[in-house]
């Protein structure tokens, strides 16, 4: 009944080192090359991750529901309550895309910044056909800031090219081919 200091939780935290670990020890083996397997895993850990805090959300509200004791019917407390968990995963999973990101930025690693952008563009699919639909204005809003104001940041980052990846990959490029 825990939130996050679970078994369920622990059994997937125990997972993510396991794959941390093979994608530490990969990377410092094929050093030279991005190895298929070390990509799927970063992608498998990734994604365990997004599936363990989405599930540790869904609990949460799925026992305040059962505690309001009308889990069949459409009463206002069981429609909020069903709403907050709506926007909790858009939240959970924009705010993972973000940190994805941002690790993305500081390793230099583009595969990691793709990862995030393909999460953050789910994301915004779900906001645009799911969000705009069911959740109520207050929610609706702060779905539409909050992508917003993650988008901007991003773009403004990626366009002031403030990390230089822009001269890092063409120098890359020409000491490859040197």
């Amino acid at each position: 009944e825990t939130l996050v200091f679970n078994a369920r939780f622990a059994t997937y935290m125990v997972a993510i080192a396991v794959l941390g670990g093979v994608v530490r020890f990969g990377k410092r083996h094929d050093s030279e090359q991005e190895s298929p397997l070390v990509g799927l895993a970063l992608v498998t850990l990734n994604l365990l991750a997004l599936i363990a805090l989405t599930w540790e959300a869904s609990d949460f509200f799925d026992r305040r529901l059962l505690a309001t004791g009308q889990t069949g019917a459409e009463s206002a407390a069981s429609l909020q309550l069903r709403l907050a968990r709506d926007f909790s995963y858009s939240a959970i999973w924009l705010i993972y895309g973000v940190i994805l990101m941002v690790v993305g930025f500081k390793r230099r690693s583009a595969f990691v910044r793709w990862q995030s952008l393909v999460l953050i563009a789910i994301t915004i699919a779900k906001v645009f056909l799911y969000d705009v639909s069911a959740l109520e204005r207050g929610y609706r809003v702060l779905s539409f800031v909050a992508l917003g104001a993650v988008l901007l940041a991003i773009s403004f980052i990626y366009q002031r090219d403030w990390l230089k990846l822009s001269s890092r990959s063409s120098g890359e490029r020409v000491e490859r081919t040197s």
